[in-house]
């Protein structure tokens, strides 16, 4: 063992074990939240859809009107509201979940050797 007493190693190994598992738990905690992201995002977007007019219907004709077109704006806002967060979960996926997951992988590699 060289240097490196046995106690030393064990508790080494066990450092660096609960380093890999807290990484792991916190991807699945990532995982789990772009989930909801994705989630929330396509109900959002559902909803928008209920609530669009019509095309060529007397409710499109309606939405002319200073109250509706407002109303049709909230729904458009609500529509790239959805977006955003089809975009945070892009984002967390690739970067926290990817990046890590490829560390882990290392580390336990170097536990191994």
């Amino acid at each position: 063992m060289g240097e490196l007493g046995q106690d030393q190693f064990d508790n080494l190994e066990k450092h660096t074990q609960w380093g890999i598992d807290v990484l792991e738990k916190y991807i699945k905690f990532v995982k789990e939240r772009t989930e909801i992201e994705l989630s929330y995002a396509k109900q959002l977007r559902n909803l928008s859809k209920k609530y669009q007019p019509k095309k060529n219907s007397k409710e499109e004709e309606e939405y002319r009107y200073t109250s509706t077109r407002a109303f049709l704006a909230t729904l458009n806002e609500m529509n790239d509201y959805a977006g955003q967060h089809e975009v945070i979960s892009e984002n967390m996926t690739s970067l926290i979940t990817g990046e890590l997951t490829r560390y882990v992988q290392e580390l336990k590699q170097e536990r191994k050797s």
